[in-house]
């Protein structure tokens, strides 16, 4: 399996950052909505950053990262904590978790990480399972061409 250059750093960054949001209310003043908002949040981003380590795909993951990034920046505004301690870290966090996660889905999706990531699944199994039927859009024909495109050559000449 290819390990991704990103994936355990945007991991880890997003463990720290996470466990950093959601101890917040221990050490800085906050109302009540400011520490369930920090609280909730911060356990998001911490399981979120959990499941991009132990991912084979991670994209969707890194997309998350950044949603909840922007919810945990406009937080302070919506749960009306914004004159609080803890709407620093929400700001700063969800600025750092939209930043992070938002990059590391750029990158993602330029390496095409998804459809890798499928291609090696099939071809794992294919070899783990020579006898099993193969899917017809994936066998070559005696001219090594795909079987869907002898198909649509034949409906083309019928026209």
């Amino acid at each position: 399996m290819v390990k991704y250059p990103n994936k355990t750093a945007v991991g880890w960054t997003a463990i720290t950052l996470g466990l950093v949001t959601a101890t917040t209310p221990t050490w800085a003043t906050t109302t009540p909505v400011g520490a369930g908002f920090t609280l909730g949040l911060g356990a998001m981003t911490m399981m979120y950053g959990v499941w991009s380590l132990i991912a084979r795909d991670p994209t969707r993951d890194h997309w998350a990262l950044s949603v909840v990034g922007l919810v945990l920046g406009i937080s302070p505004w919506v749960g009306g904590y914004a004159g609080d301690e803890a709407a620093w870290v929400a700001w700063m966090g969800g600025l750092a978790l939209l930043a992070l996660g938002g990059a590391a889905y750029v990158a993602d999706e330029a390496a095409n990480v998804t459809e890798t990531v499928r291609v090696n699944a099939l071809a794992t199994y294919q070899l783990q399972h020579p006898h099993s039927s193969p899917d017809p859009e994936w066998t070559p024909t005696d001219d090594r061409q795909p079987a869907m495109h002898g198909y649509l050559d034949s409906r083309v000449a019928t026209r």
